[in-house]
């Protein structure tokens, strides 16, 4: 998925970027790599679940994570202690992740509107049938 693949990139380059904050802003590092990483980990747990109602609430997590990023990078940028091309570069690509999970969470939230919240591909308990080692159906 784009949206996932930006945002696993854009955490790489903020882990990258934030190497050289002073010390007395590690604090600052650790919130941005936080946030940055929970960005796309929050992504992968939703695509990963059950129901698109499950996978719709951890894109919203996703977005949460992606603007809080933003803003610990707009701060460092501000402070002069990110270079404000750097900064700028990273907060637009942020920007662009936005944009797509915004899409990507309004496709979801008409899928739930006309179809239902469960995921295709996902057997629900109920749908199942078991057998026994002879074929037979279990009940």
């Amino acid at each position: 998925m784009p949206v996932y693949r930006l945002l696993y990139d854009l955490a790489r380059r903020v882990e990258k970027e934030t190497r050289g904050f002073p010390s007395d802003f590690k604090w600052l590092r650790s919130q941005v790599c936080r946030s940055s990483e929970s960005a796309f980990a929050n992504m992968r747990e939703g695509f990963y679940s059950q129901y698109s109602t499950e996978y719709l609430q951890s894109l919203f997590r996703s977005r949460r994570e992606a603007e809080e990023s933003v803003g610990h990078l707009t701060y460092a940028r501000d402070a002069e202690i990110l270079e404000v091309g750097k900064a700028d570069s990273l907060v637009s690509d942020y920007n662009d992740a936005l944009g797509q999970t915004a899409g990507l969470i309004s496709s979801i939230e008409r899928k739930i509107a006309t179809k239902g919240k469960g995921k295709p591909g996902h057997l629900c308990e109920s749908a199942c049938h078991y057998v026994d080692s002879t074929g037979e159906n279990l009940p």
